[in-house]
């Protein structure tokens, strides 16, 4: 299978993977879907950035899921539900359930991390607009315990760092509607009350005794940066708690990587180089090195422009090898189905561009 965005996908291409719904046990789409052009517009207007698409010379290519579909699907439902809770004022204090089903998706989190052979992501998330919320708690609490796996954090620890991830943006269920989800930029007033949001997550989580300070100060500071321009406290290099630290970059890294009313998806590799310009200034640098050593720069399916001028796609990645990937060529026609491994063969091939 490739990825394709949803400006390269045309009527008649077979879906390779479902396409999810509004509600995560329903998907939009099936595998084996034939698309048309009011399916594929009705992607667009919904705000998903792609499919994975099936192709004959792409047979056997398939990105390795970190949380099988079903099991994600069913962690998105209870990490809306504790958002919807958190809607109606009731403190995890008074509703220990909510805490306990929450607690229960970062456990999973960690587990599925720890089961996997490569301690590497490299798929893309398909996602709608109005998942998006959701959906992004669940990806910043998988990359900050692949960073915290990779760093060599203990399990309780970890499970710690997924509790992060998945509540990091609770608070922004204090801000006004209008403001979360405008479709556009903010103007100065609004961003002033965004900013908000890290303390009023940390008051909401407050009074709950099973929510250690550890994952309420990591929460608080996921808007710190290294340099001490971030916000709310103004914070600098280590004096950001570690939690905080390492969220800061699965936060902007997946934030990035998602659709939005106002910006298109970027792809991976915009995202390392946009991620590299802010080492020292945003991320601490060591944390932001063994990032790059937990997600790959080329997804599987991916489809990249090579130095020579040929065109091939991601069949796999090599830890520590984000950049040289395994590749199968798709043109020329004359080299099309080769596969080599830019990581270990001695080729001044270079990938120069992401087909998007």
């Amino acid at each position: 299978m490739i990825y394709l965005p949803i400006e390269k996908l045309t009527e008649g291409m077979e879906l390779a993977r479902n396409i999810p719904g509004l509600n995560p046990m329903l998907p939009f789409a099936v595998t084996g879907y034939i698309l048309n052009e009011r399916t594929i517009n009705r992607m667009m207007n919904i705000g998903i950035q792609g499919a994975y698409i099936q192709t004959e010379l792409t047979e056997g290519i398939e990105p390795v899921d970190i949380v099988e579909p079903e099991l994600k699907a069913k962690m998105l439902i209870s990490i809306q539900e504790t958002f919807d809770e958190s809607l109606k004022k009731v403190t995890f204090q008074t509703s220990r359930q909510i805490y306990e089903n929450i607690a229960d998706v970062a456990k999973t989190v960690v587990m599925n991390v720890l089961s996997m052979d490569k301690y590497l992501f490299q798929m893309i998330d398909i996602r709608d607009y109005d998942s998006y919320t959701y959906s992004h708690s669940l990806y910043v609490g998988i990359l900050s315990v692949l960073i915290g796996r990779y760093i060599g954090l203990s399990i309780s620890k970890l499970n710690d760092l997924a509790l992060c991830g998945l509540l990091h943006d609770i608070g922004k269920t204090d801000i006004p509607i209008e403001i979360t989800n405008k479709p556009g930029p903010l103007t100065n007033e609004e961003y002033e009350i965004m900013k908000q949001h890290p303390s009023l997550s940390y008051d909401k989580l407050f009074d709950c005794t099973s929510i250690s300070q550890s994952v309420l100060q990591g929460i608080q500071t996921h808007h710190e940066k290294y340099d001490g321009s971030g916000y709310p406290f103004g914070l600098a290099g280590e004096n950001i708690p570690l939690y905080g630290r390492i969220l800061a970059i699965a936060d902007v890294y997946d934030a990035l990587s998602a659709t939005r009313p106002y910006r298109k998806a970027w792809n991976p590799r915009k995202i390392f180089d946009y991620l590299t310009s802010c080492c020292n200034s945003h991320f601490d640098p060591e944390l932001l090195s063994a990032f790059f050593q937990c997600v790959s720069a080329y997804p599987i399916g991916t489809i990249v422009k090579l130095s020579d001028g040929s065109t091939a796609v991601v069949k796999d990645n090599t830890p520590g090898f984000s950049l040289r990937p395994i590749i199968r060529f798709i043109n020329p026609p004359s080299i099309a189905g080769k596969e080599i491994n830019l990581s270990s063969e001695a080729l001044n091939m270079t990938i120069v561009d992401i087909d998007d």
